[in-house]
């Protein structure tokens, strides 16, 4: 019998879960997807427009740290046999945990995964295992200003607040930010797309901009639930904007940055009408 308040505090997520589990019903008959790129380009709004449609499941950074299991949905475990299966056999947790049968409706199941993700010696079987999988769908998400990723990076470490859900902006004022630290971030970042291109080059691949996701939606959403062969829906963000001001007044040290970056391959990023400090999501 149930105890009182078991429903209440059980999703229906976690409900399905439990049933899936038990092998009472379900199907494995769906498109398996990654969401890769790297932190505040963007992945937490284009994540909650993903599960915002009713055939589709993207699962958090699994494989984030190993002090827990990043599944970022309610009901899935991480104790006991799957914590073992976590951080000793990596490919079987996700076989097993997360490809796992769905109900009928579901047909993509994905989950993120940065660039520097699961790179400890024990999990490195996990970037061969999903390049193995020639039918794993990859959304590649990217951000055309790399100055607006920095200084998203930067406001979140001030403000410990990673994703804004509420409809205000994060309160962190201006910070100062040193320009080595930009331009190797800038030049990582890049190396780091360039790299995942080529690792993933024979795949069903779709690119996305950030700055396009958050201007023309609707647009972007057709092509990504046309990659994952899912009926199409319209979708709302669940996230929003940290930052609604513009670089010059976020950044404290703005002009001094503008002229040491310029004529270089990053000048550009200091160009306001190219950050569109008005985007819907800086997750």
């Amino acid at each position: 019998m149930l105890k009182p308040g078991y429903i209440k505090y059980r999703t229906i997520q976690y409900l399905r879960y439990a049933a899936l589990e038990k092998r009472w019903s379900g199907q494995a008959d769906y498109t398996r997807f990654i969401l890769l790129g790297r932190s505040r380009v963007g992945s937490n709004m284009l994540r909650g427009l993903l599960n915002a449609h009713s055939q589709i499941v993207t699962f958090g950074e699994i494989f984030q740290n190993k002090n827990e299991i990043g599944w970022a949905m309610e009901g899935f475990p991480t104790n006991g046999r799957t914590r073992q299966q976590f951080l000793y056999q990596p490919i079987q947790l996700l076989e097993q945990k997360l490809w796992r049968n769905y109900p009928e409706e579901i047909s993509a199941v994905g989950f993120k995964i940065f660039y520097y993700h699961a790179r400890d010696t024990a999990w490195t079987a996990v970037w061969e295992h999903l390049r193995q999988d020639k039918d794993l769908r990859i959304l590649h998400l990217k951000r055309r200003n790399l100055l607006e990723v920095h200084l998203s990076r930067q406001r979140a470490m001030v403000s410990a607040e990673w994703v804004n859900t509420g409809s205000g902006a994060a309160k962190v004022g201006a910070v100062a930010l040193d320009y080595a630290q930009c331009l190797a971030d800038f030049e990582q970042t890049r190396a780091w797309e360039r790299e995942a291109e080529t690792f993933f080059g024979d795949h069903p691949y779709l690119e996305l901009v950030y700055e396009e996701l958050a201007a023309n939606t609707e647009d972007e959403m057709r092509r990504v639930q046309e990659l994952l062969g899912v009926a199409y829906e319209a979708v709302q963000p669940q996230t929003h904007k940290q930052r609604q001001r513009p670089l010059a007044d976020a950044i404290t040290n703005f002009h001094e940055l503008k002229a040491q970056f310029a004529g270089s391959p990053w000048e550009s990023f200091f160009e306001e009408e190219t950050s569109d400090f008005f985007e819907k999501s800086d997750a």
